[in-house]
């Protein structure tokens, strides 16, 4: 037991190209309860900077939310793929730039009543161009924004 709870059965009941999804049975202090869990392999955010303090921001269509949104850039770590490789090849598919300075910030759980995706926060710096093929399925536009600008956009 940890923590006064045991994983007494899972079951696998989706799977998808970058998680799956399984039921658990539990056993806690006040008796067993099931629960449906999004098991995903992790992922890494990136806070990158341009020469002129900018954030090079994204805006990336999200089919979940049928819309676009402004973002840091971000993707998903591969089978075995430690964070900070992975943020840096994120960074150079997704804005085109390489980091020669990097930084972590931390990770942070993204919705852990459900998921177990914990993602890599880095911030990166001395930025300079580099191409990569962009995933089929990503729609992103790049946006420079100064700190001024991304806290009015938070708001």
């Amino acid at each position: 037991m940890r923590n006064g709870f045991k994983l007494l059965a899972k079951k696998k009941m989706l799977q998808s190209r970058v998680f799956f999804v399984q039921e658990e049975k539990w056993r806690g202090p006040n008796g067993t309860f099931s629960r449906h869990t999004v098991v995903h392999p992790g992922a890494v955010a990136i806070l990158p900077f341009d020469n002129k303090g900018r954030v090079m921001m994204i805006r990336q269509f999200r089919p979940a939310t049928g819309d676009w949104l402004l973002e840091i850039p971000a993707g998903t770590l591969e089978k075995g793929e430690k964070p900070l490789p992975c943020a840096k090849r994120e960074l150079i598919e997704e804005i085109g730039f390489a980091a020669r300075k990097w930084k972590k910030l931390g990770a942070v759980y993204t919705a852990p009543g459900f998921c177990s995706e914990l993602i890599h926060i880095f911030e990166a710096r001395d930025l300079s161009a580099e191409f990569a093929e962009k995933d089929e399925d990503e729609h992103i536009e790049l946006a420079a924004m100064t700190m001024e600008q991304v806290k009015r956009a938070v708001q």
